[in-house]
């Protein structure tokens, strides 16, 4: 059975910019897992007049509205407020969530302040959902045709309950669920991975199948979703098809992350890395540590930013750099090998580009980069323009730097 999802995240500071609502996407990805797609997001901020006419409107169309925020104990915090009046019944405390709450700031070695008690005050006959992860406890009515489920807005305590309250409930009602496949890709444009998927998408055995892509800068991920019944198998024969368009632009699938495979392979073969940075300023290193392990395959990282740095620490030769300059094909195979064999590592990487907003010339224009991949066979290289601003092109160079080794490494 298909099933109409909203989500709702409420906040003054979500509308002010002061914060992110990072939740949504966390918890529309885990839907889609589940092989269901968010229909709507709603933004509102701390207004009574306004979360309830949403509370009215979002639950007047939807199966499950999936509600954040607004559970705390401070003036600002309305939701169960909004909720109770929607409903017309009154707020009623709870005593196991009361009892839940002072334990907790007993346990922590800290004062309740009174206005706590205001967390365990849920609409009559609510559905209320113990918090492992914090003081404010979830809830659940029936209003209008929807569930809402009400969540607390702090990240953790958001995925915890949703993980354990959202998502069961989401699969019990789907009954049989749909297949879901999302594959990766770097190097490879929206619109040209789009224009190079027509084939499968208009092909009549996949009528039915919900196609999509996200753009995760600098991959693309492909989605699709497939009904049941034979909803495996034939999400497997679309998954085979894409991945013989695309071929090694197909770097991964579902949550796999780009810098982890790349550690993963690392790890398997007993190799190292040597990263040589200029325009990227440590970004490709950042990445590589940031996965846990990486301590085993990385042993340095030289961000290179001076031409005297190339010279005393990698090893470029001087006159390299006079007759080629710091930007160039010869001196980021320089900076490759040159690292390789300071860090006594099986695969050296050198990076040096014009990241802009300048610095470029009509030669070397904002955007061009030169990326070198230093192992056992020799050097490759090659040379990009990217056009994008310097927070983009300085990942897309570290991404794609990634890339070559993931490819060497097989």
């Amino acid at each position: 059975m298909s099933l109409s999802v909203e989500l709702l995240s409420t906040g003054d500071e979500l509308l002010t910019g002061q914060v992110t609502d990072t939740n949504s996407p966390w918890l529309m990805d885990r839907l889609w897992d589940a092989g269901v797609m968010v229909t709507r997001k709603t933004l509102v901020g701390d207004d009574r007049a306004v979360l309830e006419a949403v509370l009215r409107e979002t639950t007047g169309r939807a199966d499950l509205v999936v509600m954040s925020g607004g559970l705390g104990p401070t003036e600002d915090d309305l939701t169960a407020e909004c909720v109770a009046r929607v409903m017309g019944v009154p707020l009623e405390l709870h005593a196991p969530s009361l009892a839940a709450i002072e334990e907790r700031f007993k346990r922590f070695g800290r004062p309740m302040t009174p206005n706590n008690a205001k967390q365990a005050r849920f609409p009559r006959g609510a559905t209320v959902h113990p918090n492992r992860w914090g003081t404010a406890p979830g809830f659940s009515v029936q209003l209008g045709r929807a569930r809402l489920t009400c969540l607390p807005g702090v990240p953790a305590e958001y995925r915890g309950l949703a993980g354990e309250v959202v998502l069961p409930w989401v699969v019990d009602r789907l009954g049989a669920a749909p297949a879901t496949r999302v594959l990766k890709l770097v190097g490879v444009g929206e619109s040209a991975a789009d224009q190079a998927m027509r084939p499968v998408m208009d092909d009549p055995a996949w009528r039915g199948v919900r196609f999509g892509y996200r753009a995760h800068f600098p991959e693309v991920h492909l989605k699709w979703t497939v009904d049941p019944p034979d909803a495996e198998p034939r999400a497997a024969a679309i998954e085979s098809a894409v991945r013989a368009i695309f071929g090694e632009s197909v770097w991964g699938s579902g949550k796999e992350e780009l810098a982890a495979l790349v550690v993963d392979r690392l790890t398997a073969r007993g190799q190292k890395v040597a990263v040589a940075e200029s325009c990227t300023g440590g970004l490709l290193a950042t990445l590589l540590t940031a996965v846990p392990g990486a301590s085993a395959v990385l042993d340095l990282g030289v961000v290179a930013y001076a031409n005297s740095v190339k010279v005393g620490v990698l090893g470029v030769p001087g006159p390299l750099l006079a007759a080629h300059g710091a930007v160039s094909e010869p001196v980021a195979r320089a900076m490759a090998e040159g690292v390789r064999t300071a860090g006594d590592a099986t695969w050296g990487i050198g990076i040096t580009g014009v990241a802009g907003p300048g610095g470029g010339t009509p030669e070397k224009p904002v955007g061009t980069v030169h990326l070198a991949l230093a192992g056992p066979a020799g050097t490759t290289a090659v040379a990009r323009l990217y056009r994008w601003d310097r927070e983009r092109v300085r990942l897309a160079a570290a991404f794609e730097a990634l890339d070559l080794l993931r490819r060497a490494l097989g």
